[in-house]
């Protein structure tokens, strides 16, 4: 305990994490030197029996891509057995090599931007791998440092714990982490997930501990307030005793670097520009000596304790973060300059890669190197789909060097270009569209083919960021200016406004408005823009004629023509699958995904797979759509996009209810609508979904009253006029399922679902006004309701969308119970039944259970009281007053209205010849007698 005085408590955490089973992460925050590394060293040495690895990200390498693991782990990979590393899978493997040089890549990985949450998957299945057979304990310290891409991997590792002994030790100072990071950490310790210990300052009593025996007690009091009880300020406080007490802790570290030699200082400058861990090669090239005599100097400094070795690596390192960037800022500007560019050639003779040295040229390269401007470009070209941020930071640096002349504007444009879908797949959004903003700036007014396609990307990046109206008037600004100059660049803008206005609940394009742009298009000669024309105006107007002539385009496209324009397919997709094509969808959409992924598009990847995950939902193969779900959602957590966050947290409140857990789909739905409401723009189409899919949860979830409330107040009334056409029916279909709940008449908004799908002629749409009909009919008229069910069943089977066709079956099943067709019931209860089953719809499976146990349990009494011609569930009714229950406990019981029981009971007495309740007690008891049954 003496060690570290003053941790008791600290190092009681840290022993009962390492003897709890499962993930575990624990994070240590102070301030410099207060003895976070200490601590974590402290651990490894408890960690008996584990697998240890750790590493520190360091203060100059923090655009060094997954810097911090890979310094932890590669040695450790490359020790591995090839077999045990082959359990995980080619696919694996080949992300896995885009970070860790010692796995080899047996090609390109296939890896974009915006799916790089499959590399952090990879990630996630190594450590489950590493953590066999003994357990693993991961320490990664000054994270502070850490480059983004270890951030954006820890954030994952936190939310998806790997399975298995693990325990992930970080440390970071409080003041200098990042947002992010910050943030993951503090959701993390919210969860559950990890601890925080924050390290205080050390009380005299403890700090006593760790100073000289023969100081004077004043002395060591006096020491304890300059260094304000942080363990490394008494340390070096302690150092410099011997020369007076320094005013600041930083003199007394630059005082032990005084104290070297003139050549021993050259060698620790060297140590401080070369990287966190050095050895006597690097060293030599970059100070310019022998190698031999790098290595005597080297001990020099380890003597004096500036240097350690580690054993293990055989590199050295500075004792700590604060001694390095206490010898890199006393080596001077000119001097660090020019051993930065000695590091690089160094580094870049020996084969290392571009994005390795990179951070070295960025430092000693002039304005107008272009030589330098090349080696950057490369390292944002390699680091650009695994590490974004990184690409974004050698994209601005290339950027600055580039010389003034008009000569280097291509160069720039270029650059600026990809600095914009950096920052695109970093989330950073607006920095995006300030980028393409300074891209229209320097493209010349002539080049109107490459300014219409950025003013369209402008376009889509406003839209990300709910700016609607700001989107609509660069297109529409764009368009008038080159309207009577270029034809196709005028009809590409034309189509953007038109596809923009399609998702907008309040201002729909017109019919003549939707003509206009589909003649612009054909008149352009360009069969991928008309595709898209024809597919955005099939959402708008759903003619059947328009859809057939889009996918006949899209299809007879060659790839090399079609990835070009690749949002062509997305539109597609969605209009197909909007159109009840399910299997065309799936088709284009897969075709559009494989295109994307070749060509890096990323952009396109999360549309395109939100609309397969649609697609797998309405089919049934809820397992994939789960799947899509998921992906969404870590792509939605890269991007920072609004417009994303509520489409696929609209889309997870649908699939996760159907798979069974509706409190959960309410949830998701509730943060949907939530986001939505702070956006900038909350008044267009992903709005009328998320209200839709929150209120379908809210019935599942046993609040009807929420549902109606929720789909009134956000549709603007009973005729719905702030809900898009498409939605209506079954925004109506929820209604009468509320309505139904709650124990009210629903036949209105049956009435109100049938005229809306009349007028859209989509067999989907009519399908589910039957289903609105059957829902609201079968309270009082079972046999008047199975007839609307089984239609339904019958259309949504013949499109394809089995888990409704598995409702409907459902439904015809209670219906047909009701009305004493119990062989017709049981039919559908079986179709039911296998439906959900396959579909692994979970939500249904309770009902199904519940409706057949009914049917099964009244059977026998009805086939004893049946001289009265009774229904299903009028016998149940009738029982019920037998036994004294008032009209209003009876509702309560079998879900209906007073007025609904009440209705029953006029039948009841008039089919069984009496006035009143009193009566039918009598005939009733009269009926279940013995002799009554002889």
């Amino acid at each position: 305990m003496a060690e570290l005085p003053g941790r008791a408590r600290e190092l009681a955490v840290l022993r009962r994490l390492l003897a709890a089973d499962g993930a575990r992460c624990v994070v240590v925050t102070g301030e410099p030197g207060i003895g976070k590394s200490r601590l974590l060293a402290e651990l490894t040495t408890l960690a008996t029996g584990w697998t240890v690895r750790g590493a520190r990200a360091a203060e100059f390498e923090s655009h060094v891509p997954f810097g911090v693991f890979v310094t932890a782990l590669d040695d450790h990979l490359a020790r591995l057995e090839p077999d045990r590393l082959a359990v995980l899978g080619p696919e694996r493997l080949g992300l896995l090599a885009t970070i860790f040089p010692a796995i080899p890549a047996d090609g390109p990985a296939d890896l974009v931007d915006a799916e790089r949450y499959r590399l952090h998957r990879a990630v996630r299945a190594l450590l489950e791998l590493l953590v066999e057979p003994c357990g693993l304990v991961l320490v990664l310290d000054d994270l502070h440092w850490a480059d983004e891409g270890s951030v954006e991997l820890l954030d994952f590792l936190l939310r998806h714990p790997p399975r298995g002994r693990l325990l992930l030790a970080l440390a970071s100072r409080s003041r200098q982490t990042s947002s992010r990071l910050w943030h993951a950490l503090s959701r993390a310790a919210a969860d559950g997930v990890a601890e925080l210990l924050e390290l205080a300052p050390l009380a005299l009593a403890d700090a006593d501990l760790l100073l000289p025996a023969e100081l004077g007690r004043s002395r060591r009091e006096e020491i304890h307030r300059a260094g304000a009880g942080n363990p490394f300020y008494l340390e070096a406080l302690v150092r410099a005793d011997a020369n007076g007490l320094p005013v600041a802790v930083h003199a007394v570290l630059a005082a032990e670097l005084a104290a070297l030699t003139p050549r021993e200082r050259v060698v620790a400058h060297a140590a401080a520009v070369v990287g966190d861990d050095f050895d006597a090669g690097s060293l030599a090239e970059t100070a310019t000596l022998a190698p031999e005599s790098v290595l005597t100097d080297l001990d020099r400094l380890a003597d004096r304790d500036l240097v350690r070795l580690d054993v293990a690596t055989g590199r050295f390192r500075y004792r700590h973060p604060l001694v390095r960037s206490v010898a890199y800022q006393d080596a001077g500007p000119g001097w660090r300059l020019q051993a930065h560019g000695r590091a690089a050639a160094a580094l870049r003779r020996r084969g290392a890669p571009p994005a390795e040295f990179a951070r070295h040229v960025e430092r000693s390269a002039a304005r107008g190197d272009l030589d330098a401007v090349a080696v950057l470009g490369e390292a944002a070209e390699a680091t650009m789909h695994s590490t974004p941020a990184t690409a974004a930071h050698f994209l601005r640096a290339a950027i600055r060097l580039l010389p003034d002349a008009e000569s280097a504007t291509p160069q720039r444009l270029l650059l600026l270009g990809r600095l914009a879908q950096a920052l695109g797949a970093t989330g950073d959004l607006r920095q995006a569209s300030e980028t393409m903003h300074e891209v229209l700036r320097l493209l010349p007014v002539e080049l109107t083919a490459a300014r219409a396609r950025t003013v369209r990307a402008c376009a889509t990046v406003e839209r990300l960021l709910g700016r609607y109206t700001e989107a609509t008037a660069m297109l529409r600004g764009e368009w008038r200016r080159i309207a009577d100059t270029d034809a196709h660049s005028a009809a590409v803008l034309q189509v953007a406004l038109l596809a923009g206005r399609s998702v907008e609940r309040e201002r729909a394009p017109g019919r003549d408005e939707i003509t206009e742009v589909i003649t612009a298009a054909r008149d352009a000669g360009d069969p991928t823009l008309l595709a898209m024309a024809l597919s955005v105006a099939t959402l708008v107007d759903l003619r059947a004629d328009r859809l057939d002539e889009a996918a006949a385009l899209v299809d007879g496209l060659p790839d090399g023509d079609l990835v070009r324009d690749i949002d062509a397919v997305f539109w597609l997709g969605w209009a197909e699958a909007s159109a009840d094509r399910l299997t065309a969808a799936g088709r284009h959409v897969g075709r559009g995904l494989r295109l994307a992924r070749a060509s890096g598009q990323t952009h396109a990847i999360a549309v395109l797979t939100a609309i397969r995950g649609m697609v797998h939902a309405y089919v049934g193969e809820l397992a994939e759509a789960a799947n899509c779900f998921e992906d969404g959602m870590e792509t939605a957590e890269l991007t920072d996009s609004d417009e994303l966050r509520v489409t696929v947290l609209t889309f997870g409140c649908w699939i996760t209810a159907l798979r069974g857990d509706p409190a959960e789909a309410v949830r998701l739905g509730e943060r949907a609508v939530a986001i939505d409401d702070h956006s900038v723009a909350s008044n267009t189409w992903r709005s009328g979904q998320a209200e839709a899919m929150l209120a379908q949860a809210l019935v599942h979830n046993g609040d009807p009253h929420g549902c109606v409330e929720v789909l009134l107040s956000t549709g603007g009334g009973p005729e719905l006029p702030a809900v898009d056409p498409l939605t209506r029916p079954l925004t109506y279909q929820l209604l009468a399922e509320a309505e139904v709940a709650i124990g009210r008449d629903a036949t209105g908004w049956a009435d109100r679902a049938e005229d809306a799908a009349t007028a859209l002629g989509v067999p989907l749409r009519t399908a589910m006004a039957e289903l609105a009909r059957a829902i609201a009919t079968l309270p009082t008229d079972p046999a008047a309701a199975a007839p609307f069910a089984v239609a339904a069943a019958g259309t949504f089977t013949r499109l394809g969308v089995a888990v409704e066709a598995g409702r409907a079956h459902l439904l015809a099943a209670t219906a047909f119970g009701g009305s004493d067709e119990i062989e017709l019931a049981r039919e559908h209860f079986v179709a039911a039944r296998t439906v959900f089953t396959r579909c692994d719809a979970r939500l249904f499976l309770p009902q199904l259970a519940r409706e057949e146990r009914r049917m099964n349990a009244r059977r026998p009494r009805r086939a004893e009281t049946n001289r009265f011609d009774l229904t299903a569930r009028e016998v149940e009714i009738a029982a019920l007053v037998a036994d004294g229950l008032t009209n209003r406990d009876i509702g309560l019981r079998l879900h209906l209205s007073p007025r609904t029981v009440e209705v029953h009971l006029g039948r009841i007495y008039a089919k069984a010849g009496v006035s009143g309740r009193a009566a039918l007690a009598g005939v009733w008891a009269s009926a279940q007698s013995p002799r009554s049954r002889t």
